[in-house]
């Protein structure tokens, strides 16, 4: 995943007004400034983006109004990637309706042919994070463990359990692939199988019938 760009609105500390970050302009950069100032927002904003998940209050389930700018009813996040030749645009947005909240989720691809991004969003936003998770081929807690670390959380990795260690390495490994592929062999080694059982008994079939060669001669003397 290489970014592009990323645009914010009402997120954490950022405004509406707000210039989006492009990418494309350097290739190594060093974000630096007080605290408060918005360094971290900007990473929480790229895995909210993707994943959903941010920074969020310990007894909230999801980031979403943790990561609301005070004083606002709506957020917007748009995160441009590109990944394997193709272009992606993810626009997560959240806003607060009344007593209730609202989520939205759109995944994109862009057409060079015809110069837009053609929609790859699912009738629901769990199938549409899905698929997002599914392209990018890594999740949240492997991303976290591994390419970007969270403020005050260096020991993610080391603090998890020896099952979780093994998930997250087997995922940035990629070993998952191997997985499938030794099931693929194991259920075309099951087909072979049954394929050679058939033969086998078709075979042990003719065998019969050529022992019983003679008697059938016979039985055709006694006939003619």
């Amino acid at each position: 995943m290489i970014p592009v760009k990323l645009a914010l609105k009402n997120f954490l500390s950022y405004g509406e007004d707000v210039s989006p970050l492009d990418f494309t302009q350097f290739h190594i950069a060093c974000l630096s400034g007080n605290n408060g100032q918005g360094k971290s927002a900007l990473l929480d904003a790229l895995t909210w983006a993707v994943w959903g998940e941010g920074r969020k209050a310990s007894q909230e389930k999801k980031a979403d109004n943790s990561l609301l700018r005070i004083g606002q009813k709506d957020m917007q996040v748009e995160f441009i990637f590109d990944l394997e030749g193709d272009r992606y645009r993810i626009i997560r947005t959240f806003s607060l309706v009344k007593k209730s909240s609202r989520s939205g989720l759109e995944f994109q691809v862009f057409n060079q042919e015809d110069n837009e991004y053609i929609s790859l969003t699912c009738p629901s936003l769990r199938k549409t994070q899905e698929k997002i998770t599914k392209t990018l081929r890594i999740d949240y807690q492997t991303f976290i463990n591994s390419a970007f670390i969270l403020q005050g959380r260096i020991d993610e990795f080391s603090r998890k359990s020896a099952r979780e260690r093994k998930e997250i390495l087997s995922e940035i490994l990629g070993l998952s692939r191997y997985d499938e592929l030794a099931n693929l062999a194991k259920s075309h080694l099951r087909e072979i199988n049954n394929i050679i059982m058939a033969k086998e008994s078709r075979l042990e079939y003719i065998y019969q019938e050529m022992a019983n060669l003679d008697f059938y001669k016979e039985k055709i003397k006694e006939l003619s």
